[in-house]
């Protein structure tokens, strides 16, 4: 009767050991299962902010193209400079982005170029960065280069009327004037207010057709 018991008592030990490893690995998938929702929700709302924002910026461009005059203009355009700016997924990119335009806006152009190409490492979606890198290697004097970033721009953002101006302004400074021309007519589309178009379209008219149209 003894041993009967002690084996008894033996199994439920075992049954018991048995029961609790299997509560603690549900109490596991449990949390890895929370984790995983937990991610994959932080994600989703980072998403759905960013898509938010894609769909402010197409609308305030909608309003640009047909904006009535020169102060709605410049307001809408502040607008889109802003979310573009701030159009970067990866909150722990933001400090590298300030001191990138920190750098940018004080003129350390090489610095500034290393930095942005470091940002588009980490976040090639990142529009602005594509864009300000764009821009210096055009100061630097990198036409080629600074074209090949636009390209990527416009990739992402097809009316990006920053880059598009800059691709015109590189086209005459290679004397590509029909192709500058073409990007002015094309940005005076998108930005029919716009400053760089209305002043070089009459100079690239004159230039390539002898006359001002």
């Amino acid at each position: 009767m003894i041993e009967f018991f002690l084996d008894k008592s033996h199994y439920s030990l075992n049954i018991s050991k048995r029961v609790y490893a299997l509560l603690k690995i549900k109490e596991q998938t449990d949390f890895f299962a929370l984790i995983t929702i937990t991610v994959v929700l932080f994600f989703l709302a980072v998403s759905t902010l960013f898509s938010q924002s894609n769909d402010k910026i197409e609308m305030l461009l909608d309003q640009l193209a047909i904006a009535e005059s020169d102060n709605d203009a410049r307001l809408i355009r502040k607008k889109i400079w802003l979310l573009w700016l701030d159009g970067y997924e990866d909150q722990k990119n933001k400090p590298k982005i300030d001191m990138a335009l920190e750098l940018f806006n004080r003129g350390d152009l090489e610095k500034a170029d290393r930095a942005f190409s470091e940002i588009i490492a980490l976040e090639p979606g990142y529009v602005e960065g594509w864009n300000k890198r764009a821009t210096l290697k055009f100061l630097l004097g990198d036409f080629s280069g600074s074209l090949l970033d636009i390209q990527e721009v416009l990739k992402r953002q097809p009316r990006h009327f920053g880059a598009i101006s800059g691709s015109g302004l590189i086209h005459i400074h290679t004397k590509n004037f029909e192709d500058a021309y073409n990007t002015y007519m094309k940005l005076s589309q998108i930005d029919p207010l716009n400053e760089d178009s209305k002043r070089f379209l009459p100079m690239l008219e004159n230039k390539i057709f002898g006359k001002s149209l």
